[in-house]
């Protein structure tokens, strides 16, 4: 070929057809699952074997290589085409369409006599790898989690086990001080105690005293559930409860949340309570999650978060219990949607989110055999929808 000529399309550069019988060299390149094309020192195409982003390969003929890129991706596509003829060595490098389609290029100088005339490209495309590679890193980053989640737990729980006794002696031991301070104070008028008058501390105290003590159980069940991640326990998922205990305690706890988020907040559950088996404090914590969540989104304390739980379509017959959490929220971004659940990911990286609330939560509803589902409108909110198996009482009708 002499130097910027061009081929015709379906041409194979450098080559002849095949003898008769044999298969054409131009059908092999068209059957190949990578798009092969050659281009230029002006970039522009020579041959390309088959369509990669809607041109048939007649009409990308003569055009500029770089549009078949994504046009972020072109000033470095036009850099490395560029060093490819220049120093005749070969790069490669993966990007994504807006799709979400992952392709990786190959750029192959092909020397002449005295330079490189001509470049090889080759686009594979390569999405079902990067998801395999992203699978295994999240599976290596759980695996070490758990290791993790294993070793802390014992040093975790040594000092807050500590706490939660200290707080039960000190619980008992203000209520066996309560009646001397009370005849002090009866003798001898106002005094402080711990730098308030004894009036406000009589009814402060055991207060902070509870909120250590729930605060330590919190503690607890977190680092229980951070060794969800690393293995399933079935033996503690045996007790039967009314669904409702667990979300009472779970807006127990978020108080003082729902105070600083929002003045309309509300539980509704169905008359006479559903009954669900499992384990009530794991699925206070998968509430506490998705409720918090809930609050973190809503942009001004004049929106609403409402919870709702109940038998399936409401119908007495149901097998399945449902619990929405509904909130008037930014809602969730359409392309977030598959990955709320996948363990690391967090919109709220900057304000020191985890990305582990959610994963939890729905491996724990799993180990329940059930399901947890997400449903979003950036203008009106978002919908969390738990859906767990319902618990009959013994010797009910079915």
């Amino acid at each position: 070929m002499k130097p910027g000529g061009r081929h015709q399309a379906g041409e194979i550069p450098g080559k002849r057809k095949a003898a008769r019988g044999g298969k054409q060299p131009e059908r092999i390149f068209q059957d190949s699952p990578d798009v092969i094309l050659t281009v230029d020192r002006k970039r522009r195409i020579l041959f390309m074997s088959r369509a990669m982003n809607g041109p048939s390969p007649a009409e990308m003929i003569g055009r500029d290589a770089t549009v078949l890129v994504p046009a972020l991706v072109r000033p470095w596509f036009r850099r490395a085409i560029r060093g490819a003829f220049a120093s005749g060595d070969g790069s490669r490098f993966q990007y994504p369409t807006e799709d979400s389609v992952w392709w990786e290029i190959r750029l192959i100088p092909r020397p002449g006599r005295k330079r490189v005339e001509e470049a090889l490209i080759i686009a594979t495309e390569v999405t079902e790898a990067r998801i395999l590679q992203a699978r295994t890193i999240r599976h290596a980053r759980l695996a070490t989690l758990g290791v993790l989640a294993t070793s802390i737990a014992h040093e975790i729980n040594n000092p807050n086990n500590a706490i939660l006794f200290n707080a039960s002696l000190l619980a008992r031991s203000w209520q066996d001080a309560v009646p001397i301070l009370d005849e002090y104070h009866r003798n001898n008028g106002e005094y402080a105690l711990g730098g308030l008058p004894f009036v406000e501390a009589r009814t402060a105290l055991p207060a902070l005293i509870e909120e250590i003590r729930l605060n330590t159980l919190r503690v607890k069940s977190i680092v229980d559930n951070l060794k969800h991640l690393a293995r399933r326990d079935p033996e503690s998922l045996n007790e039967t409860f009314d669904l409702q205990e667990p979300l009472q305690a779970a807006l127990m706890i978020l108080n003082h949340k729902i105070r600083k988020y929002t003045d309309h907040c509300e539980l509704l559950c169905v008359k006479g309570g559903v009954t669900v088996r499992g384990n009530s404090r794991q699925l206070e914590q998968v509430f506490i999650n998705v409720i918090l969540n809930a609050l973190q989104s809503l942009p001004e304390r004049s929106r609403r978060v409402r919870i709702r739980a109940g038998l399936e379509n409401d119908a007495p017959e149901a097998e399945w219990v449902v619990v929405t959490v509904e909130d008037q929220g930014c809602g969730i971004a359409p392309e977030h949607l598959s990955r709320l659940t996948e363990p690391f990911f967090t919109t709220r990286g900057a304000s020191g989110g985890t990305g582990l609330g959610l994963s939890i939560s729905a491996l724990i509803v799993r180990n329940h055999g059930g399901t947890i589902q997400f449903a979003a409108n950036p203008d009106q909110g978002s919908t969390v929808a738990v859906r767990l198996p319902r618990q009959r009482a013994p010797g009910a009708v079915p």
